[in-house]
């Protein structure tokens, strides 16, 4: 038997490595987008906070450049101003350095005069950036210029007020710059909160796109998995129920969850619908057994179906067990063994029949010879009788008796010997209506009408039509027989399915159901007088054309043989060699 090779599905390329391949990729992904996040947040950080001191450095330069042009401000009153600067939220502290980096004014008074190591902008330009010291800081340095350098009100304010000395900007002098510390930390810490809740939202994208993407190929294999379930289901299905052994699959407790259809045409409308084991007896004692031996049981039975012949089983059951070893059930498989049974008992008659032949042949020589003597010496003693009647009576019954011995003899060679038949193609209609022709005038005086008939009147069998005639016109004598009141005798020829079917029916006594077994064997009659040879020859001839005879009866009802032949196109050519 070929080996079929395994078909990949298209899941296949799926494996454990491409899953974590896949998700690595998904958290690649999503780190990159996560880190563009929290750096576009620390851009935006900066920028807000480089905003703010540009903001509060604007106000500055517009508070100093109104208190100078207006009211004659100086050093003291920009002091004054820096310090309530410094007071607002997230502001740290506020200064004006020199070009030396000396802080002139600073929020904290106690800071001016000190040099702060800084690098000062250009004058086009701002610095700006994180300060790590005591107090981390982000400080934005640059260009001081409270006044407008061609507006009369700034050269009135430097000519009105000495005390804004430090603020000069004459003729080249040393420039100013501002300086601002804010806190960053509010910010941070908003960022900080942002960055967790970022995290937490990348993070549970993270797992579902993992989870979602590892579920699509578990439903993948899933489906893929049901879907061999399925088609195992089908093909173990398939094979419950078109198996010819009848099945019934049990649980450990004894119910019955499944029978199959061969099981229900054994048992028929018995046990069709049982619902446990022990609703059928014989199957129960099994089920006992097998829980007592736990090994495979293995045993011919004799079932009994309600309002049925009882049918011979061979019975195997055995233990269902799981993937732990432990029992989950029972598995029970019976075969009928009739047909087994009856080509047992037809072997078995085959073998009697050889040897009678056997016997037959040694035999006959045996007694043909004293016969024949004993038929003359008969024949002699009747002549010379006189005119004694009794002894011309006995001697007629000794010649009558070794003339009935001699044709047993006769048949008994004929039903030992081999059987050679000259077969050819012939129209059935023809050995029927030769047949029935011989027994008409029995018939007519047996007040039994004789109806027959063939479809298609063209119907055709491959035999000896000599021997066959015999068979037929043997059936016919035994029907006459049993219809001694008189009756119809049937004759219907049909084609069936790849062979030709002939009934011979009769409306006698019938068989009793215990002489049917029999009816074929040598030497079985029920008929006083009989031999008992006539169908078992009947038997022997059907056999020799390859087909085969039963009998259907009914006590009271009549009989009705039935014979099957192989129709001509499925039977070779017979050279009429000795079967």
């Amino acid at each position: 038997m070929a080996t079929q090779k395994h078909q990949p599905t298209r899941l296949t390329w799926f494996s454990p490595w491409m899953i974590i391949g896949s998700v690595c990729i998904l958290a690649g992904i999503l780190g990159f987008l996560a880190w563009k996040n929290i750096h576009r947040e620390k851009d935006f950080m900066e920028k807000s906070l480089l905003s703010q001191a540009n903001v509060l450095m604007r106000s500055l330069e517009a508070g100093s450049r109104t208190g100078m042009a207006g009211m004659g401000w100086g050093k003291r009153q920009i002091q004054v101003l820096m310090v309530e600067t410094a007071q607002q939220p997230d502001v740290l502290y506020v200064a004006i350095l020199n070009a030396k980096g000396e802080v002139v004014a600073h929020s904290e008074p106690d800071q001016i005069g000190k040099k702060v190591s800084v690098d000062l902008p250009l004058p086009t330009a701002t610095t700006h950036g994180f300060h790590e010291g005591t107090d981390r800081s982000y400080d934005v340095i640059r260009l001081f210029e409270p006044w407008t350098r061609h507006r009369r009100g700034g050269r009135h304010a430097r000519e009105r007020s000495d005390d804004c000395a430090f603020l000069s900007s004459d003729g080249g002098s040393t420039p100013f710059y501002i300086m601002v510390g804010l806190d960053p930390l509010p910010l941070e810490e908003a960022m900080r909160q942002d960055l967790h809740q970022t995290v937490f939202l990348f993070g549970v994208m993270f797992l579902v796109g993992a989870a979602g993407f590892v579920s699509l190929v578990w439903a993948q294999h899933y489906r893929t998995a049901r879907r061999s379930l399925m088609d195992i289901e089908i093909l173990t299905s398939t094979i419950l129920n078109e198996m010819p052994v009848g099945l019934i699959v049990t649980d450990p407790q004894g119910r019955v969850q499944k029978l199959n259809p061969a099981a229900g045409a054994i048992f028929g409308s018995s046990w069709q619908s049982v619902s446990r084991i022990e609703e059928i007896p014989f199957l129960a004692s099994i089920l006992h057994r097998l829980g007592k031996e736990e090994t495979i049981v293995e045993e011919e039975l004799l079932c009994h179906p309600k309002e049925a012949p009882a049918i011979p089983l061979l019975v195997n059951a055995t233990i269902i067990r799981d993937s732990d070893r432990k029992p989950a059930g029972y598995a029970i498989l019976f075969s009928d063994l009739t047909d087994m049974k009856q080509l047992e008992e037809q072997i078995r008659r085959n073998e009697r029949l050889a040897s009678l032949g056997r016997l037959a042949a040694g035999i006959a020589h045996e007694i043909r010879n004293p016969l024949s003597s004993i038929k003359g010496f008969a024949t002699i003693l009747a002549g010379r009788s006189g005119d004694d009647p009794s002894k011309a009576q006995i001697s007629q019954v000794m010649v009558q008796e070794v003339e009935r011995l001699n044709r047993v003899v006769s048949e008994l060679l004929d039903f030992a010997r081999p059987t050679e038949l000259d077969r050819s193609i012939q129209p059935l209609i023809v050995i029927l209506r030769r047949s029935v022709e011989l027994i008409e005038s029995d018939a007519r005086q047996r007040n039994v009408s004789v109806q027959s008939s063939v479809d298609p009147e063209d119907l055709q069998v491959n035999v000896d039509a000599d021997r066959f005639a015999q068979v037929l016109l043997n059936l016919f004598l035994n029907a006459l027989q049993a219809m001694e009141a008189g009756g119809v005798l049937g004759v219907a020829a049909f084609k069936g399915e790849g062979e030709v079917v002939v009934r011979v029916s009769d409306t006698g006594t019938g068989i009793q159901a215990d002489s049917i077994p029999h009816i074929f064997d040598p030497y079985f009659t029920t008929k006083p007088g009989g031999v008992g040879l006539g169908l078992a020859n009947v038997h022997k001839l059907v056999e020799a054309h390859g087909g085969d005879i039963h009998v259907e009866s009914t006590p009271g009802n009549g009989t009705t043989f039935v014979i099957r032949l192989p129709s001509p196109e499925t039977l070779p050519h017979n050279d009429g060699s000795p079967l």
